[in-house]
């Protein structure tokens, strides 16, 4: 999948907007939810400011500089608007630091639940699954099948879950379970188990 989709990834302390492909998450987001956390554990509030200055974390920020080679942490906008992006990396280090419960989340959600791995995958087998509709779907070759693949695509949201807004808002079951109707759409396609396009939806209506 090309484009880099913003996510938002739901902890149980607050979402949290992540880059897919760049794998760079809004800090200042992560830090509110994590020092949510620490409270809500009967700790102080922690300083970003003083985290990002400190000594092991500016020796740990050179390290993944030196790996990925390009700053960890960076800031867009001005004022009000700016925003402070961090590698997943930094995400990981500081979860840690902000919380033990928070740090095990987040390491589920991105290390655990691949949640970014999937939702590539995901933007791939729908690629994929197209390409098989317009060569593979009978009665409808030399056709515009845009309105259909809409519908189709529709269809496995509501399959996945109903009260979806948007994939990127998706959970890494959620995206999981979307790899595997679309994987299977596209391997029926190609082996001619589809016979049109109401045979498909019976399909999609029958993948557990």
């Amino acid at each position: 999948m090309k484009t880099n989709q913003l996510m938002k990834i739901a902890f149980s302390g607050g979402d949290v907007e992540v880059f897919h492909k760049t794998a760079m998450g809004d800090l200042t987001q992560l830090w509110k939810v994590g020092n949510q956390m620490r409270v809500a554990d009967g700790k102080a509030v922690a300083n970003m400011a003083l985290w990002q200055k400190s000594a092991k974390t500016k020796e740990f920020m050179q390290i993944v500089n030196d790996n990925i080679g390009h700053a960890p942490i960076n800031v867009t906008g001005r004022g009000k608007n700016s925003r402070t992006w961090a590698n997943i990396h930094m995400m990981v280090y500081a979860a840690e630091y902000l919380s033990a419960r928070f740090h095990f989340e987040v390491v589920d959600a991105f290390v655990q639940g691949k949640i970014l791995s999937y939702r590539d995958e995901s933007g791939d087998n729908f690629k994929a699954m197209n390409i098989a509709i317009d060569e593979f779907l009978p009665g409808r070759e030399g056709k515009d099948n845009k309105g259909l693949r809409i519908q189709v695509a529709k269809q496995i949201k509501a399959k996945v879950n109903p009260e979806l807004v948007s994939w990127n808002f998706a959970t890494a079951e959620d995206l999981k379970f979307r790899c595997d109707i679309e994987n299977e759409i596209t391997l029926y396609l190609k082996r001619g188990f589809i016979s049109n396009y109401e045979h498909l939806k019976l399909i999609i209506e029958d993948i557990k």
